[in-house]
């Protein structure tokens, strides 16, 4: 029982650590790739050269960008990616996620 009790705490913190708002901005210039280096890798690995399985109709920078805006239940918003940062990292996603 204790160790149930302990996996639960440790899962729900990790949780809670990827689900709040991120104040990250990036630099002038940067790529797709580098922002997410610098503000996803934290929370989102990358696999056999792949970030995600994405379903075919959320396989799209649109969808993608509105999820890092408005972030989930477990991801963080990042209100300050916007505009070709923004559309640079949903289509770095988009590239590099698995379409299922």
């Amino acid at each position: 029982m204790k160790k149930t009790c302990l996996t639960v705490s440790v899962l729900a913190l990790a949780a809670v650590g990827c689900s709040k708002t991120n104040n990250y901005t990036p630099a002038a210039g940067a790529t797709g790739a580098d922002i997410f280096k610098a503000a996803c890798l934290e929370c989102h690995k990358i696999e056999n050269g792949r970030i995600f399985e994405l379903a075919a109709d959320k396989a799209n920078a649109a969808t993608i960008a509105k999820k890092i805006t408005e972030g989930g239940v477990m991801m963080s918003s990042f209100p300050n990616l916007k505009g070709e940062e923004l559309k640079a990292v949903s289509q770095y996603v988009v590239e590099n996620s698995k379409v299922k």
